[in-house]
């Protein structure tokens, strides 16, 4: 489920930033290195991942909302849903179906036009279908979460956000990081976007400690959570409104 994998994947981030700090400690069991390292690599690896599973988990969660609406009992049909998610949902996995290349590898015309028919037998018979209808553009940014939230229904999603972080966030203590105040979820989320950006397209470090990536972490954990919440409110919502009984959730 969304969230269960993302809080596993984020293990991988945790393991780079321990690596970082045995760096620092100048850990005795990296003593075998010829070379010198530093920890600047590790973090600024982190910051990259640590967006890309972010990036995965809004994919994944978005994915599993459009799923509940034709998971609810009776089903939800495709033209039961706002119009504009029925349109982004055709345009999305045909745009997906017919491309030349897939994951940089060239597809055949053959294929792209059986995919293609799919899709339209899907439209035909009314079905919700989710295979290729989220994307982000590789930008896990605040611009993202909001079209992403509104796709589904949420018309403020930045003025809920806002509302629930406020009342329930508390930043944890962390070793040698002193108190950090988050007042904007937006702003804190668009300048972990930058340091990502920074790293992945310029090359350049940055200057974050582990502690404060660790922060990070521990801020894109709670956002989800909100970000769930949601699109769980606002799916069951939807279905009760229907006359549907909603999909149960896991997280």
């Amino acid at each position: 489920m969304p969230r269960k994998k993302f809080t596993h994947q984020l293990k991988d981030v945790a393991e780079l930033l321990s690596v970082a700090d045995a760096v620092v400690d100048r850990d005795p069991s990296l003593t075998y290195f010829r070379q010198s390292i530093t920890y600047q690599p590790f973090v600024s690896g982190a910051v990259v991942l640590l967006c890309a599973r972010f990036e995965e988990f809004l994919r994944d969660v978005v994915t599993y909302a459009l799923d509940q609406y034709a998971s609810s009992s009776p089903q939800i049909l495709l033209s039961e849903l706002p119009e504009e998610l029925q349109l982004h949902i055709v345009q999305q996995n045909i745009n997906v179906a017919l491309q030349n290349k897939r994951h940089g590898v060239s597809r055949d015309n053959s294929v792209r036009l059986a995919e293609t028919l799919m899709i339209a037998r899907h439209y035909v018979a009314d079905r919700i279908w989710s295979d290729h209808a989220i994307d982000t553009g590789g930008n896990p940014g605040p611009d993202t979460v909001k079209d992403l939230l509104r796709l589904v229904g949420i018309k403020d999603p930045w003025k809920r956000i806002n509302q629930e972080f406020s009342s329930t966030f508390a930043a944890p203590e962390i070793p040698g990081l002193p108190g950090r105040v988050i007042r904007s979820p937006r702003e804190e989320l668009a300048r972990i976007v930058r340091a990502r950006n920074s790293i992945a397209h310029s090359g350049a470090g940055v200057s974050l400690s582990s502690a404060e990536v660790r922060l990070d972490m521990h801020f894109l954990m709670h956002l989800s959570g909100i970000i769930y919440d949601q699109l769980r409110s606002e799916v069951t919502a939807y279905a009760i409104s229907l006359g549907r009984t909603p999909a149960p959730w896991n997280q």
